[in-house]
């Protein structure tokens, strides 16, 4: 039996599920399904838990030699910290931007602003 969270595969430095299903539209089971995605991107190239650009762009447009824009501006949103890589947190928080669920409001500030602003 046990507690709903001994479902939960969390991991140190992992951003809590239940967390970030608060802090966006996304339900516990979504933001779990977003983790699997999250990581087969992040593992794509280098298996740190991080999506680098490189890896962002070949989960894109399944190439990573070519530098392109439109993948680079849309990286640079999601990499809110601007260190040049995306955690988990990051990535589920700027996809929240493009739930249909997610205010107008949200998604006006986003949009105003250069970075949007995800935490």
């Amino acid at each position: 039996m046990g507690c709903v969270t001994s479902r939960l595969r969390t991991f140190p430095g992992r951003d809590d599920p239940f967390i970030l299903s608060s802090e966006t539209t996304f339900s516990v089971s979504e933001v779990e399904a977003l983790f699997e995605l999250f990581k087969s991107i992040s593992r794509s190239v280098i298996d740190d838990e991080l999506i680098s650009k490189e890896e962002f762009q070949l989960a894109i447009f399944n190439n990573r030699a070519k530098e392109n824009l439109f993948s680079s501006r849309i990286f640079d949103l999601f990499d809110v910290k601007g260190r040049g890589a995306i955690d988990f947190g990051d990535f589920v928080r700027a996809l929240d931007v493009f739930h249909p669920y997610t205010s107008q409001e949200v998604k006006i500030d986003c949009q105003r602003n250069d970075k949007c602003n995800f935490m």
